[in-house]
């Protein structure tokens, strides 16, 4: 996967989604990051992958942008996800955390 794809796919759920950080603070908001290229060679030159995450904060238990991004993430045959939670108690934010990786 391109950052191309990546960025294309996670606009498809969430069309107000960032990339490296938001400045939202009093809102639910989602913002993704990529880490590092995958090594991954074919006929002796790389092929693109990509390890990222994607961030969502949600003041909301059952919060339909988070299971969308599972849903999407997990159903595109291009991407392995895990999905994390954490909840911040000082903001009142979950943080729905999924690490990924396009290939």
């Amino acid at each position: 996967m391109t950052l191309g794809d990546i960025r294309t796919l996670l606009v498809s759920v969430d069309p107000g989604i960032r990339h490296y950080f938001s400045t939202e603070t009093d809102r639910d908001y989602t913002y993704w990051e990529e880490l590092q290229r995958l090594p991954f060679v074919a006929d002796g030159c790389h092929e693109e992958g990509w390890r990222f995450y994607v961030h969502r904060f949600t003041r909301d238990e059952f919060d339909p942008v988070a299971r969308r991004l599972f849903e999407t993430l997990d159903a595109d045959p291009r991407t392995a996800v895990i999905h994390r939670v954490d909840a911040e108690r000082e903001t009142g934010y979950i943080h729905h955390i999924f690490e990924c990786e396009g290939f």
